[in-house]
């Protein structure tokens, strides 16, 4: 048996800032590394080791073996709607591997349009005054990629401008008129006071 998990979408995803990996996908203490449109392997027994304090005072740390059966069904089970589904390759045909991808990339599509209906109803909220946001997320930018979408107008300034590069505006002065200022403010302040 060779248990494999399909997902439409890359796990781990790199955070907003493009600094550290984030959205990491796991089952039964196990993380899985995951590739869109990729079937991933699992291993046929994960074998675990636990400490808590309060198992053993010696240090013992409690054993557990998964099988990749289970971390599959698992992921599936808790992460459907993003896409994510397994079976055995080696029992399935063709036809039924293509059924599982296309119902998975569904589902995923489905997910996405809820993450940018989401948006826009907090969009729509900060328009009229109320509390929401005015530019998307990364996550939800590549929703409106991947569904063909375009932001609200508003959005697409912000974002254009925020591509720009920034303008450097350097300022040359005068050394003899940059002198001058400082013997006029320095004659004001040696000045003697004027008498009443």
């Amino acid at each position: 048996m060779s248990w494999n998990v399909y997902s439409a979408e890359d796990f781990p995803k790199w955070d907003e800032d493009n600094t550290c990996m984030t959205d990491y996908r796991q089952a039964l203490g196990i993380q899985v590394i995951l590739k869109a449109k990729q079937w991933t392997k699992l291993e046929d027994f994960y074998k675990l080791t636990r400490y808590e304090s309060w198992i053993d005072a010696a240090g013992e740390g409690r054993e557990s073996v998964h099988t990749g059966r289970e971390v599959a069904e698992r992921l599936t089970g808790d992460f459907r709607l993003r896409g994510i589904a397994c079976a055995d390759l080696d029992r399935i045909t063709d036809k039924e591997r293509e059924k599982i991808e296309h119902d998975a990339n569904e589902q995923n599509l489905k997910l996405r349009r809820m993450f940018v209906n989401r948006f826009e109803e907090q969009f729509r909220t900060k328009m009229q005054g109320g509390p929401g946001r005015w530019i998307p997320n990364t996550y939800e930018m590549e929703c409106y990629r991947i569904l063909g979408l375009k932001p609200p107008d508003v959005v697409q300034k912000v974002a254009d401008t925020s591509q720009q590069q920034p303008i450097v505006i350097e300022q040359k002065v005068d050394p003899e008129f940059l002198a001058q200022l400082v013997a006029a403010e320095v004659a004001k302040l040696t000045a003697p006071a004027p008498k009443r």
